[in-house]
């Protein structure tokens, strides 16, 4: 099974060959990654869909309520709070993914998040992943959440088709620079490492803003090899859900407000 190098490399290639629009780009490109990277040996469970909450989650008619794997779409507003850009477009389209039968869920290694919803890998009739569909879209960002990562290429090379077209979420970029974080929630946050310091069980980069980056040091093995100080003024992408530890009691006094833990090495790119 290719990795996502040649998937990447394929791509580049037949993106040559079209001939214009970003929307044919994303349609004609996305079945050959989809082929390649997004299945998965299992057959899967059937199911049907009831209703559909948001762009990455569903109610199946059996009442389990479903968190797909591998991506995050943007907030709807609740509360009469104004929805986040393509909310309302990647819920609308998850609708037309999951309107015929033959849905195939795959659960993932850790089956349940902590709101209880079922962690899983959904596919349409035709077996292509709709995650990865709605990533080619430009409708959500790709994120692998361990042990729940077993196709984190396939979806970053969805992504990336959308990425290089300019769809949806991409038609602007999204990054963040690290000096412009004011609150919490899931971004991709741009930066400079200022400092790389081990301490209590973690790797910290502070960055060139109000925002630290934390990597565990059982998995500090899965990141770029090379000692922590070595990262220091490189500058790198990041994503993931920022917190927010203004008000919490055991922030000390210089620490940076806002804290981004990085747990796997796709959420993080050094640049």
């Amino acid at each position: 099974m290719p990795g996502l190098a040649q998937v990447m490399a394929a791509v580049q290639g037949k993106k040559k060959a079209l001939l214009t629009g970003a929307f044919f780009i994303a349609c004609l490109l996305a079945p050959a990654v989809h082929a390649d990277v997004c299945q998965l040996a299992e057959k899967g469970e059937r199911v049907s869909s009831r209703v559909v909450i948001d762009g990455d989650t569903l109610e199946l008619s059996d009442q389990r309520r479903v968190r797909l794997i591998g991506i995050d779409t943007p907030e709807i507003g609740r509360r009469g709070e104004p929805s986040q850009p393509f909310a309302q477009a990647a819920r609308k389209r998850l609708e037309q993914l999951v309107r015929q039968p033959g849905l195939r869920l795959h659960v993932g290694r850790q089956p349940k998040d902590h709101y209880g919803r079922t962690l899983a890998h959904l596919y349409g009739p035709d077996g292509q992943n709709i995650e990865a569909q709605l990533l080619s879209e430009g409708l959500g960002f790709a994120l692998a959440v361990p042990p729940n990562s077993a196709l984190i290429d396939c979806h970053l090379a969805a992504e990336g088709l959308a990425r290089q077209a300019k769809l949806g979420l991409w038609q602007d970029s999204p990054v963040q620079k690290a000096s412009q974080i004011k609150s919490g929630g899931f971004a991709l946050v741009g930066g400079q490492v200022v400092s790389a310091n081990e301490a209590g069980g973690y790797l910290w980069l502070e960055l060139d803003g109000p925002v630290v980056l934390r990597i565990a040091q059982d998995e500090r093995r899965l990141f770029p090899a090379g000692a922590p100080g070595s990262w220091k003024g490189r500058r790198l992408e990041a994503r993931g859900w920022v917190i927010d530890r203004r008000g919490q009691r055991h922030l000390k006094s210089g620490h940076k407000p806002f804290m981004l833990p990085l747990r796997h090495p796709s959420m993080l790119e050094l640049q």
